[in-house]
């Protein structure tokens, strides 16, 4: 466990944010390196659907983030009160609920692709390749499902670095895997279903192995089930994170649905490129965050307003400049990433000078809300936090892409996700302003009255 004593704010900052950041990038290599070898040595159309397939493929992951967190959260309290032996049976019960969900995950997939490929609105020759994919990807469901939560429960046991050591040697294994399945073998999309497989099961297997043979707190136990309510502690501490990560899914197959109307095939490509362009930089915001979140919880419990505010700032700062660099980024690469991405495409190369522009704009506001909504988890907020998280990914946004797309037609898609941040954006610092002030004086008045008994 990391202390906090003695130890300055923008140091505790930086220690966190630097491997929580480097993971998150190995998480997106993933796709990001699939999505390049497939638009360019498969195709367009197998890009195009590959999209289609990320609101399904994200299902896995969610739930992974929901018992990560919610688990991560449990077995720290736990350990923190000396109950080893119910963070044991806590952390036993989580890597069951990760089995069942990724076993659950495999089956329906493998007996129902057809269904599910029907689902994501994929036909003819997008609906073959999409099952090509599902088919092949499949028996490996159990490893996405468990590589996030491993990761964070060895955050607990100290063993940050070795985590992190696992999901790179994961992600050089997917380069090359990829590289000589797609590339040189000539596989297609199975190729790439089988390379990503392969590769985070590489990195998953050594993180479970560390709990059973190296770990000195987190470690599986049996009979663990004498008390089911840590699983159930686990579901409902990790339900707002779970709700964040599947509000993409929901979005996602949306957006797929609008393009498809209004550009067809052609812009579903270009919607594929948008994403993994701007997936590196939203993934990173969200990590600067969570750097941000214990500091902030920890200085909220030793009742010190002036760290507290001064975390926050840390973590807003940081978040925001990074997404003002990444919206310039963004703009100045364009052009050579749509190249690497679709070479032979010049239809969707043109789509994407007109929908870059948009998603630049959305950064900003969105590292803004991002913060504050992760500095109102760790105040333990969940309610306002909630709204903001509701507002950015479901409601303001799907609405926004319902009014826009048909005021504007198919720039209106592309607005969607600007004009939402802003809007949220108004949301927030009312919720912060409410909710995060009010905490400064509660624990400013705690100080205070605690100053005058020592007096």
């Amino acid at each position: 466990m990391v202390s906090f004593s003695n130890v300055s704010l923008v140091r505790q900052y930086s220690n966190y944010a630097v491997p929580t950041v480097l993971a998150a990038w190995v998480y997106c290599m993933h796709s990001v390196i699939s999505g390049i070898f497939i638009g360019r040595y498969v195709g367009p159309d197998a890009l195009a659907a590959l999209n289609l397939l990320v609101p399904l493929l994200y299902l896995p992951y969610a739930f992974s983030v929901m018992i990560g967190v919610g688990g991560s959260t449990l077995v720290s309290r736990l350990l923190g009160e000396r109950r080893e032996r119910d963070a044991a049976d806590a952390f036993t019960q989580a890597l069951w609920l990760l089995a069942f969900c990724g076993v659950g995950f495999s089956l329906a997939i493998h007996f129902h692709a057809d269904t599910f490929v029907q689902w994501t609105g994929a036909r003819g020759e997008l609906a073959r390749l999409a099952k090509d994919f599902l088919h092949a990807y499949a028996p490996f469901l159990l490893f996405p499902t468990a590589c996030y939560a491993l990761e964070l429960f060895l955050r607990i046991e100290g063993a940050a670095k070795f985590g992190l050591a696992c999901l790179i040697a994961g992600g050089i294994a997917d380069v090359a895997l990829t590289w000589w399945m797609v590339s040189h073998m000539q596989w297609g999309m199975r190729g790439a279903a089988l390379a990503s497989g392969i590769s985070q099961a590489l990195a998953c297997m050594p993180m479970l192995a560390f709990h059973f043979v190296k770990a000195q707190h987190v470690r599986p136990v049996a009979r663990a089930f004498t008390r089911l309510d840590h699983a159930w502690r686990m579901a409902y501490n990790g339900v707002s994170e779970f709700l964040g990560e599947i509000a993409p899914s929901v979005t996602l197959f949306a957006f797929n649905h609008a393009v498809l109307r209004w550009l067809g095939d052609t812009g579903l490509v270009a919607f594929a490129v948008v994403e993994y362009m701007t997936m590196i930089a939203s993934v990173t915001m969200v990590a600067l965050v969570q750097s941000m979140q214990p500091i902030v919880s920890f200085q909220r419990g030793a009742g010190n307003a002036h760290a507290v505010s001064r975390a926050f700032s840390i973590g807003i700062t940081v978040a925001a400049g990074f997404a003002l660099a990444a919206a310039f980024a963004i703009l100045t690469l364009a052009q050579p990433l749509g190249a690497l991405f679709v070479p032979d495409s010049a239809s969707a190369q043109a789509l994407l000078r007109d929908a870059l522009p948009w998603c630049a704009l959305a950064f900003v506001p969105a590292a803004i809300n991002v913060a504050i909504s992760g500095y109102l988890t760790a105040i333990e907020a969940p309610l306002a936090s909630m709204i903001v998280a509701l507002l950015r990914s479901w409601l303001l946004l799907l609405t926004m892409l319902w009014l826009l797309s048909e005021w504007f037609g198919p720039r209106g898609i592309w607005m969607t996700v600007a004009v939402t941040e802003l809007l949220t954006l108004a949301a927030s610092v009312v919720l912060y302003r409410m909710r995060g002030r009010r905490l400064d004086l509660s624990i400013a008045a705690t100080e205070h009255g605690y100053a005058s008994r020592v007096r």
